[in-house]
């Protein structure tokens, strides 16, 4: 246990565990949003697995392995590619919009901001430093 903590918390840049923490707290809402409930298609539920998937890639990535980075990276690269190009509302929310975060400049308008390609330029900075 000790050296589980030493390579998540102090080896790390202290992003890395931050942003693993955010993703853990998401997941965890994802998952009582969508696989808890029986109100949710099935379909939907589709979400929280990629949430979950998301985690574990960067978790991975935090402990420093290239496969979590790059899975993350390929995660997102679908997740933004989906939210951007897809014209089914239906995948577009299930897929597309996982990690993003509308801020209001205005009453009726927002900026989307994409936090999952913010995370994944962090892990592909650190990369090279990765096992």
């Amino acid at each position: 246990m000790k050296q589980f903590i030493q390579n998540f918390f102090v080896r790390p840049p202290v992003i890395f565990p931050l942003i693993a923490c955010f993703l853990i707290f998401l997941s965890i809402n994802e998952i009582t949003i969508t696989l808890a409930s029986n109100e949710v298609d099935l379909l939907y539920k589709l979400r929280g697995i990629i949430m979950i998937l998301m985690t574990i890639f960067w978790i991975a990535a935090t402990l420093f392995k290239k496969w979590g980075a790059l899975a993350f990276v390929a995660l997102t690269i679908i997740s933004a590619a989906t939210y951007f190009y897809m014209d089914s509302l239906t995948i577009k929310s299930i897929l597309g919009n996982l990690l993003i975060l509308h801020l209001p400049i205005e009453k009726s308008q927002s900026v989307p901001i994409p936090l999952s390609i913010i995370f994944s330029f962090i892990a592909l900075f650190y990369y090279n430093k990765m096992n």
